[in-house]
């Protein structure tokens, strides 16, 4: 469903143990609260109440179905991280890239607020920075929300755990991920 809590939390520099004095819980049930809401298994009170201990509101709104639903920032973001909670690198490479290109395709079919809405980030800093650079470029420059500015990393990157795809990225990874310290084989971006 969604990555509030755990966002919040990291947005906020809070610790599990910070969160569970809050909401007068164990330490042990703030991974419990974040695995429930990324299951969409949590109770909106629930939601709510672990927001609220951090000073945030729940806000919910309906948008018409559009085939390009599974596109938006917040769409991909949360498949992303489902993605990586099934430690599935491959599928959530496949992800960003599928939807860049879909939005790069096709612009018009994405409203500013959808582009702009992104209410979750991806839970590994390494992926997140992926995605704001791969997808956030696919956004025209006039249209792209500030959320998709990536920051380079602290230490080089390789997305690939394949030794001949790490060594084929050393020399393909395009110029702007190289700029960020991610390293990918430029054929893995593909979708084509």
């Amino acid at each position: 469903m969604s990555d509030l809590i755990r966002t919040t939390r990291a947005e906020l520099g809070l610790t599990g143990a910070d969160l569970a004095e809050r909401l007068g819980v164990t330490v042990g049930a703030i991974p419990q609260l974040e695995r429930s809401e990324r299951e969409g298994r949590i109770k909106l009170d629930t939601l709510e109440r672990a927001l609220g201990a951090m000073g945030r509101r729940l806000s919910i709104a309906a948008s018409p179905n559009s085939p390009y639903a599974a596109y938006t920032p917040e769409a991909v973001t949360d498949q992303v991280n489902d993605a990586l909670d099934e430690d599935d690198g491959s599928y959530a490479l496949r992800l960003i890239s599928h939807a860049a290109s879909v939005l790069k395709d096709e612009p018009g079919k994405f409203t500013d607020a959808e582009l702009r809405s992104r209410p979750s980030q991806i839970k590994d800093a390494r992926w997140e920075q992926l995605f704001r650079a791969v997808y956030g470029d696919a956004i025209p420059e006039e249209r792209r929300p500030e959320w998709a500015t990536a920051a380079k990393l602290g230490r080089r990157w390789y997305v690939s755990r394949f030794p001949p795809l790490r060594e084929k990225a050393k020399t393909s990874t395009p110029d702007r991920l190289r700029e960020l310290n991610i390293y990918i084989d430029a054929n893995s971006l593909s979708t084509r």
